[in-house]
């Protein structure tokens, strides 16, 4: 009588039954197909005062010796930071954003003569520009006003170049915005869900989970900075001689999302 095999006849039959088991259901576009699901976009809007200002203020100095351009663009640098302290600004908020020492060059048109009727350009030395741009995070917007006053009464356009930027730039701004964006992303995915539960309900099924979501665009809470000089001297002159800075405004901020819910 022959032996019988079991084992093996047992072992391949698993392997079959664990092959087919395992197989990956069919996924489309990140979406189990099959399954039955609603595609919705959600938006949430909020209308913020800007809490914080940033005003850029950019010392330098042009003088025909380093050594005497970098002394003068120090004191500018002093008087600042002592207008800054003097006004409550805590050093932290003081930020460095670039500096630089330079010579400067100019190209001089050299007179046409007999002997050179094609004259090319002569490069003449003007000197060394020392510069720091810096940004100030004024926490307190009540407190604009009268920096920027004492800052452009302070006299750093004396012995400066102005040709990479101008003196004083003023930027409001929304604080935290992160964390306000996080927020109105939330938002948006409730209103996507509540649409999604209505349209659920009018078709007599209802929502089970979230399958997709996706980010649309979030709008910029930071507006780049607007030149300030000139609308400072004006502003300074105005309310029987108060400081008095450029209106805050609103910000509009929005967010925009894309959710895929499955359905019962």
């Amino acid at each position: 009588m022959k032996p019988v095999i079991v084992g093996a006849g047992i072992a391949l039959m698993s392997a079959f039954v664990i092959g087919a088991v395992v197989r990956p259901p069919l996924v489309m576009g990140g979406v189990q197909a099959g399954v039955r699901t609603v595609s919705v976009s959600g938006q949430a809007n909020r209308k913020l005062v800007p809490d914080e200002a940033h005003l850029r203020v950019n010392l330098n100095s042009m003088l025909p010796k380093m050594a005497e351009a970098k002394a003068a663009h120090d004191e500018k640098l002093k008087a600042l930071l002592e207008i800054t302290k003097a006004e409550g600004i805590e050093e932290r908020k003081v930020r460095t954003e670039s500096s630089m020492v330079q010579p400067i060059y100019e190209y001089v048109n050299t007179p046409v003569t007999a002997a050179m009727p094609n004259p090319q350009p002569t490069r003449v030395f003007r000197g060394y520009r020392v510069q720091t741009q810096l940004d100030i995070t004024v926490v307190d917007t009540a407190k604009v006003g009268v920096l920027m006053e004492k800052i452009t009464e302070a006299g750093f356009e004396k012995d400066a170049n102005t040709e990479w930027g101008n003196l004083l730039d003023l930027n409001y701004q929304v604080s935290e915005p992160e964390k306000k964006r996080d927020e109105l992303l939330a938002e948006a995915i409730t209103v996507a869900r509540a649409k999604a539960e209505r349209m659920a309900d009018a078709a007599g099924t209802s929502v089970v989970r979230v399958q997709q979501i996706s980010e649309g665009n979030v709008s910029d809470y930071n507006p780049r900075p607007v030149p300030m000089m000139a609308m400072a001297k004006m502003s300074m002159a105005e309310a029987d001689g108060a400081p008095v800075a450029p209106p805050t405004g609103e910000q509009n901020l929005q967010a925009n999302v894309s959710v895929v819910f499955e359905l019962n």
